[in-house]
């Protein structure tokens, strides 16, 4: 949105005008009306996971859709865990060889532990981590690229009843299915691609 780097791009300089990503659940149990828990797994969903960049041209542009099933798993304490798995339809994907198709697969752990309260609001600690594999989109395309990836992110978050703080730290391994140290050059010079290691971020949000 404010832009950034030389190389990034927002909303005022000619980037990306929306990026949208939701992770809407469907409980089968209360579409079916029958109770499918069974041992820890509290309750089952029709899970999904929709990307969407709207860049300015079709080299900028990506549409994913993961969707499978979901779970959440009663661990008997105060962390909450649940567990997605997805197969992944991928339409438009920034001009790469994988696109209007089946690729692959996801794994979405997702878990939060109460910390306790600090200045008047809720700290707890979250975490997610994406496991993508069995992607063809390396052998479709050439060594700069993966057929999987790891987006693990781990966030100490302040809530109040409206707002919320959060501090973010992201490990990535191959990010984006780029190969860490390939060459790439896209018009304006050679650079080594930096996709394993770790990104930071601070965010403020507001709950309606």
């Amino acid at each position: 949105f404010f832009g950034g780097d030389p190389d990034s791009r927002g909303i005022w300089d000619k980037g990306s005008p929306l990026f949208v990503e939701i992770e809407p659940r469907f409980s089968i149990d209360k579409l079916t009306g029958a109770d499918l828990s069974f041992g820890p797994f509290k309750e089952w969903y029709i899970a999904n996971n929709v990307i969407y960049d709207q860049g300015r041209n079709s080299g900028s542009r990506q549409s994913t859709w993961y969707m499978g099933l979901g779970t959440d798993i009663d661990t008997g304490t105060d962390l909450s865990l649940s567990v997605n798995g997805y197969a992944k339809y991928q339409w438009q994907n920034y001009g790469a060889a994988n696109e209007n198709e089946w690729d692959g697969y996801r794994v979405k752990v997702k878990y939060s532990y109460p910390l306790g309260s600090m200045l008047g609001g809720n700290v707890s600690y979250i975490s997610f981590t994406n496991f993508d594999f069995g992607s063809e989109l390396r052998d479709k395309s050439n060594a700069s690229r993966t057929n999987n990836s790891i987006a693990s992110s781990h966030i100490l978050a302040l809530g109040y009843d409206h707002w919320h703080y959060s501090f973010v730290a992201r490990y990535f391994h191959n990010g984006g299915q780029w190969a860490d140290g390939a060459e790439l050059n896209f018009g304006k010079g050679p650079f080594e691609v930096k996709s394993t290691g770790w990104g930071y971020y601070l965010v403020v949000g507001y709950n309606f």
